[in-house]
């Protein structure tokens, strides 16, 4: 199972609150979210959670197809079974088709094995995957892009921290 957004918006908040502890920031003060990213030179923790994604994905794509990562992704497309009720169920390929839709300059989707033939090829070529998921973030960053505040400070001009990665 992949995170929800829901997932991912609390493991963004719990990366801002220990940001925050780190600066010395409390309560009273403010601060938006795209300066605490800023002033600590960190992007948010979902990203690179993103990113971890889908160069695993890459890796698994560049490997052998007898493997069972691979035989799941090709039964995920061939499975033609009636879906149950309810709300579907966030799998890790809706998740990766749900980034691409971000890309708007791309026609790129998961939804078929012949769609993820095509990522095969391309994952295939490492300096093009690269690239290619170096545009699924920067669309990403593009559209989280938001500057409401964050529980912090009223001035950081003075603050300028590098975390240790």
């Amino acid at each position: 199972m992949a995170l929800t957004k829901t997932d991912e918006e609390k493991l963004d908040s719990f990366h801002r609150k220990q940001l925050l502890r780190v600066l010395g920031i409390r309560h009273p003060t403010k601060i938006s979210k795209k300066s605490l990213y800023k002033n600590c030179e960190q992007t948010p923790i979902s990203l690179e959670v993103l990113q971890a994604r889908w160069r695993l994905f890459g890796q698994v794509l560049r490997r052998e197809p007898s493997i069972p990562a691979n035989k799941a992704m090709a039964f995920y497309f061939h499975d033609n079974a009636k879906r149950a009720r309810g709300r579907p169920i966030t799998t890790l390929p809706l998740t990766l088709n749900n980034d691409l839709k971000i890309l708007q300059n791309r026609s790129i989707s998961l939804t078929s094995q012949k769609d993820l033939e095509t990522l095969r090829k391309i994952a295939e070529r490492r300096q093009e995957w690269i690239t290619f998921t170096a545009d699924i973030k920067k669309a990403a960053e593009a559209a989280r892009s938001d500057d409401t505040p964050a529980e912090g400070l009223k001035s950081v001009s003075h603050v300028h921290v590098k975390l240790i990665q």
